[in-house]
């Protein structure tokens, strides 16, 4: 998703709302309130991963990581990127 994409779904949304994430798998009951909203400094790294049955997996990183686990040159993608963190922790550490 990117940043014009959230602004506009949030485009008719009461600003008196709170802001909950949802983790992957869980339930309604499950979700925590965003407490930390951070532009990273530093350009990350999207990485799409590409499986021989055709299953993509996309990884983000500060760029400084250099490539992760199981990069595949021969068949994975990778490209800079700017990224805004959402956090539902009291602090966030990022680059």
């Amino acid at each position: 998703m990117k940043v014009r994409d959230l602004l506009n779904s949030l485009r008719n949304a009461d600003a008196e709302s709170v802001v909950l994430w949802l983790p992957p798998y869980a339930d309604e009951g499950e979700a925590e309130e965003v407490r930390v909203v951070t532009t990273a400094k530093e350009q990350w790294t999207c990485e799409r991963h590409i499986s021989s049955s055709g299953a993509i997996l996309d990884i983000h990183h500060p760029s400084r990581h250099g490539r992760s686990i199981g990069w595949n040159e021969a068949t994975d993608q990778s490209w800079p990127e700017r990224v805004v963190l959402l956090s539902a922790a009291p602090e966030v550490r990022h680059g």
